[in-house]
C-alpha cells in the first residue's frame, strides 16, 4: 500500500469519527441537563411521563456518561 493511499483512507475515516464523537458529547450534555431536572417535577408531572418518583430519583442520580 502506498503512503498516499493510506493517508487518503484515514482522512476519509476521520469525519465519521468526529461526527460520532460530537453526537456522543451532545448526548452527554443533554443527559447532564435533563436528569437533574427530574427532581423538579411534581409527582403528577412524573406520572404524565410514565415515571414513579423512585425511578425518577434513580435516573437523576445516574452519571451522564451511563446510558
Amino acid at each position: 500500500m502506498s503512503t498516499y493511499a493510506f493517508e487518503r483512507r484515514t482522512a476519509t475515516a476521520r469525519p465519521g469519527f468526529a461526527a460520532g464523537l460530537m453526537q456522543q458529547v451532545a448526548l452527554w450534555l443533554r443527559r447532564s441537563r435533563t436528569r437533574p431536572r427530574l427532581w423538579t417535577l411534581s409527582d403528577h408531572e412524573l406520572r404524565d411521563l410514565g415515571l414513579e418518583r423512585g425511578a425518577a430519583d434513580r435516573e437523576a442520580l445516574r452519571p451522564f456518561w451511563r446510558g
